[in-house]
């Protein structure tokens, strides 16, 4: 057993080695059993040995009483004879609880980390702007053609509002409700923008942290069974908005002067239609005061439009309104440190990348990409009744539940929505959104989606991944010797193995018949016993074979007499048997 353990010291499990972590703990329970077998034999064999040449009595006794370790202590205190073979004679007693203690803690299991490098791909939100081409294979978007989105329109319809339905506990995870990691918005967070270190700054999760999106970056590779960390590069779209400005949208003739109104808040190239705002009987639109991105030494300007509750015109009119935030949009590029246990993933840390490809001032669309961006935002959530607030309105106002309001009239009011948090969530709706033109499909299949498809299965994985080297910490379990405990064992078993040859061999060695320690053997020349003469050959075993119907008795050989004596007489009824029975208050010799 020892050295099986010590063979199975640092390999894998198997059913052999669970075997034997079993064996050991029955072996605990045998093997005092074994040792007092094989001991006891000996000792008795060597009395006998040493009996036939000459041995002093005490000597004797200490080996024919040696039956159990407790015996043995026992009688090595009672006799009083503290000499080194009784001692050695204890010692080897010993060995037997010892023994059964190193067999039951000679193997376990333990667990140890093995560390290996591999690659893993992630969603890519950075592509450079303009390199998607709906002909070129998976490089794709939603966005880049304005028949692709009047195709894809209903599902990226139904994954916006996937994400919006989502419980209150998804949208607060680090995870979406498809267990993709969340990108977390740097201002959200304990960061310096000015720190020169650029330092790792870790994320607190709960429901002060803000999401650059709704849903996730799909991650490919991962090994179910183990942990990992690597550091993915990404980008998003971060929005500010100013206070928002409230202005008319019809004259006191109750005429619709959008163009003038528009020209007064700046949204004069885009929109020349005095109807496209709200021709599609939605309460809100987006627009842009540029047509085209010709330099990247500004933010971007976006105008974010909503039509209002009425407000009272001079003539005691109602006159609708339009509220309207005037924000800016860069695109901050960052590293996050990513932490798994098994497939459940989650950025931990997060730091400015450095060394980005392009500056936070490059949007991540073209310019046809984001005009089809602006058309589709307002609707992304569907359409509402004429009379109704549009869902994105709702969502923009903070409300948790955007698709609430069903056929209840309703005017937003933003008057109290301050630009900073306009912002925050405007940032959120659009990654959102633009997360899922890049990705409609995959996005929903989790570390499931098909990062390698090919062209004819456009829209089934992301428009582009990036791969990020994975260090997994796999825990595997192996066995674990306890080494010194086996070589105990082993050593105990090799004397216990040298003490059962020696016992045979004596055994063999021994003329004299065994009558040490047996009642039988009180019986020889005993004149108060029945037996036939004869007889002195057999040792104790046989002579009590022979004699085992016979009955016996400590009794009194001379129960008339002052002084008794003690004797172990037969005797041949219960009548007999009570005369001379043994009396503590009486004196024997």
């Amino acid at each position: 057993l020892g050295f099986a353990v010590l063979g199975l010291d640092g390999n894998k499990r198997s059913s052999f080695g669970d075997g034997i972590i079993e064996l050991g703990k029955y072996g605990a329970t045998a093997f005092p059993i074994i040792f007092a077998t094989i001991a006891a034999r000996l000792f008795k064999a060597v009395a006998l040995w040493i009996s036939e040449e000459g041995a002093k009595l005490g000597l004797l006794e200490q080996l024919v009483g040696s039956q159990s370790l407790g015996a043995t202590v026992e009688r090595f205190i009672l006799l009083g004879i503290f000499d080194i073979p009784g001692a050695i004679v204890v010692l080897l007693w010993f060995l037997s609880p010892l023994g059964s203690q190193m067999s039951l803690r000679l193997l376990g299991l333990t667990s140890v980390d093995i560390i290996s490098q591999t690659p893993v791909q992630y969603f890519n939100t950075t592509t450079p702007a303009g390199s998607r081409d709906i002909n070129s294979g998976p490089d794709w978007a939603v966005f880049a053609s304005a028949s692709e989105l009047a195709y894809d329109r209903p599902s990226l319809t139904a994954f916006v509002s996937a994400n919006m339905l989502a419980s209150t506990d998804v949208l607060k995870s680090p995870v979406d409700q498809w267990n993709n990691i969340k990108v977390p918005r740097l201002d959200a967070m304990a960061y310096s923008a000015d720190a020169s270190n650029n330092p790792w700054v870790p994320i607190a999760n709960g429901s002060s942290m803000t999401w650059a999106s709704l849903s996730g970056l799909m991650i490919q590779g991962l090994n179910a069974s183990g942990n990992s960390t690597f550091i993915i590069q990404t980008s998003y779209i971060d929005v500010t908005c100013s206070d928002p400005m409230q202005t008319k949208a019809r004259n006191e003739d109750g005429d619709i002067n959008f163009t003038d109104m528009l020209k007064s808040v700046g949204l004069a190239v885009n929109i020349n239609d005095a109807s496209s705002p709200f021709s599609r009987e939605n309460s809100l639109f987006l627009d842009t005061n540029s047509n085209s991105f010709t330099h990247f030494d500004a933010p971007q300007n976006l105008f974010y439009a909503s039509r209002v509750a009425l407000v009272t015109g001079t003539s005691g009119s109602n006159l609708s309104g339009i509220e309207v935030y005037n924000c800016s949009y860069t695109t901050p590029k960052i590293e996050g440190n990513v932490t798994c246990v098994g497939l459940d993933c989650a950025i931990t840390q997060v730091r400015r990348w450095e060394d980005a490809p392009s500056s936070s001032l490059q949007p991540p669309f073209n310019w046809g990409e984001f005009s089809n961006l602006l058309l589709f935002i307002p609707g992304s959530l569907g359409y509402p009744h004429s009379s109704t607030a549009s869902p994105v309105d709702q969502y923009m106002l903070g409300s948790d539940a955007p698709f609430s309001l069903g056929y209840k009239s309703y005017a937003p009011n933003f008057s109290k929505i301050s630009g900073a948090d306009f912002g925050k969530r405007l940032t959120t709706l659009i990654n959102t959104v633009w997360q899922a033109n890049l990705a409609p499909f995959s996005i929903p299949m989790g570390s499931s989606a098909d990062f390698n498809a090919k062209a004819e299965t456009l829209g089934w994985v992301p428009a582009a991944t990036a791969t990020a080297m994975n260090v997994q910490r796999f825990e595997k379990v192996k066995y674990a010797a306890n080494r010194s405990h086996a070589i105990i064992l082993i050593v105990i078993t090799v004397v216990l193995q040298i003490c059962a040859i020696v016992g045979l061999v004596l055994k063999e060695m021994t003329s004299a018949p065994d009558i040490l320690g047996y009642v039988s053997t009180m019986t020889r020349d005993n004149v108060h016993n029945a037996v036939p003469s004869g007889g002195n050959t057999l040792d104790g075993v046989e002579r009590a074979r022979y004699l085992s119907d016979m009955w016996v008795q400590l009794a009194d050989a001379r129960p008339g007499d002052d002084v008794g004596h003690i004797v172990l007489r037969s005797v041949n009824n219960g009548n007999e048997s009570k005369k001379g029975r043994l009396d503590k208050r009486r004196l024997y010799m």
